[in-house]
């Protein structure tokens, strides 16, 4: 068994409770582009930095989700990595992070885009996707998106791929409208862990006209308006160039050795939350998806938080507080999923191979936060941010503090009077 120092816990709510979501950045330029249900937001990434001795040189984001850690360094100046494995998120971080648009030419290409969408009465045959959930099919009860709203978003994607290769760099900024109108305009919204029905969403209508104007004043008063507001920065560090698709178990390693001084991240929570499944929209839509080995693929490729796809049996860290957790699942007779206990194992072994693929990549002295929630499964409480703490100890990193961020609820299926922790890790690579 792993022996490992007391770990200092603070209190940080005062600090940090509002600025471990989203929220803040629905009124920041750029960082407004696409709404995440989850994330941190760029005045998070602003205090940590400023909390350094010195400015930190090189960044590193091993989990982008939509680039607010790469955005906020280049804002300031300082290059950052980042790796993000879902490919819609992807897009949207490189969108918010080029610096070579033109105010006028977006403008014009909006125009553009409205007399065209204007001129759509024809009628579109189905996407040629396998899944057949998403449109009104006669004799379904239920689907996702009403004709003249699928008919709407096929007008704007038939525009969108007539765009020319000189104006390619536009393409993702459209994509970006689109996308963060999609759940919206359908008839789901984002429940949790999965997307449900809405109440009385038979009797909602949305026409293709809605469509249409819905993703113009988007790109008008948002994106448009944010690219003028940038117009005269001077970017001196471009992290579009740094940032890349793909797993971040594997792609660390492919950084330079001895480069980063600074991680900040959030991984995926341990709350069986399939990312594949609650934004299925974006990603079937969006032409990142077509067929379910696709997105099976997708799925598979993701860190180890949640059941959705069978989880084999590994060897887990040997950390008390984990060894504990595990001894409880097995003694629970009515798990909701009874791959939880081999879902857990393989989170904390993923999150122990990031930690050592990293090591390596971090210059002596190199700080760590680490955005994390506990969780809870069969009524019980798993406390990851001690349990990543110490599996990071034991491979060599210094663990600071835990700092107390804020108290969130823990979902339904759980009959626990507490509430869960939300913290940062702060860890360091001693020199």
């Amino acid at each position: 068994m792993i022996e490992t120092k007391e770990i200092l816990y603070t209190d940080s709510r005062d600090l940090y409770s509002d600025l471990v979501s989203f929220s803040g950045n629905k009124y920041q330029p750029l960082h407004r582009w696409y709404s995440l249900v989850e994330g941190f937001s760029s005045e998070f990434v602003r205090r940590i930095i400023g909390e350094q001795n010195e400015m930190p040189k090189v960044c590193f984001d091993p989990f982008m989700g939509v680039g607010t850690t790469a955005l906020t360094c280049q804002d300031l100046g300082v290059k950052c990595y980042g790796v993000e494995n879902s490919p819609f998120f992807y897009d949207v971080t490189r969108a918010k992070l080029r610096t070579d648009y033109d105010a006028l030419e977006f403008s014009e290409l909006i125009d553009d885009f409205e007399i065209y969408l204007r001129s759509c009465k024809h009628v579109h045959p189905l996407p040629e996707i396998e899944t057949k959930t998403l449109f009104q099919v006669e004799g379904r009860e239920r689907w996702i998106f009403n004709d003249p709203v699928r008919e709407g978003i096929t007008d704007i994607l038939e525009k969108m791929h007539l765009l020319p290769v000189s104006l390619n760099k536009y393409f993702n900024l459209f994509k970006v409208a689109l996308g963060s109108h999609l759940v919206s305009i359908s008839n789901v919204f984002r429940n949790g862990k999965c997307l449900s029905f809405k109440k009385n969403w038979e009797q909602k209508i949305i026409l293709r006209e809605d469509v249409h104007k819905l993703f113009i004043n988007y790109c008008r008063n948002v994106l448009l308006v944010d690219i003028r507001s940038k117009a005269n920065a001077v970017t001196q560090i471009h992290n579009y160039v740094n940032v890349f698709r793909g797993d971040s178990r594997q792609l660390i390693q492919n950084l330079p050795d001895n480069s980063i001084d600074l991680v900040i991240t959030s991984p995926p929570y341990l709350n069986s939350r399939d990312y594949t499944d609650i934004y299925r929209l974006e990603l079937w839509m969006l032409g990142y998806v077509s067929k379910f080995v696709e997105e099976k693929k997708l799925r598979s490729s993701a860190l180890t938080s949640h059941v959705q796809i069978a989880v084999a049996e590994t060897e887990s860290p040997d950390i008390p507080e984990l060894n504990e957790f595990l001894a409880h699942l097995h003694t629970v007779e009515s798990l909701w999923n009874k791959n939880i206990p081999n879902m857990v194992k393989g989170y904390f072994s993923d999150m122990q191979s990031i930690f050592e693929n990293l090591l390596p990549k971090l210059q002596n002295n190199a700080m760590l936060y680490i955005n994390v929630s506990n969780s809870a499964y069969g009524n019980k409480i798993c406390e990851v941010d001690t349990i990543l703490a110490k599996i990071a100890e034991a491979k060599g990193y210094e663990a600071l503090e835990i700092r107390t961020a804020r108290y969130i609820n823990s979902s339904k299926q759980q009959s626990i009077a507490s509430k869960l922790r939300e913290s940062v890790i702060v860890l360091k690579k001693s020199s």
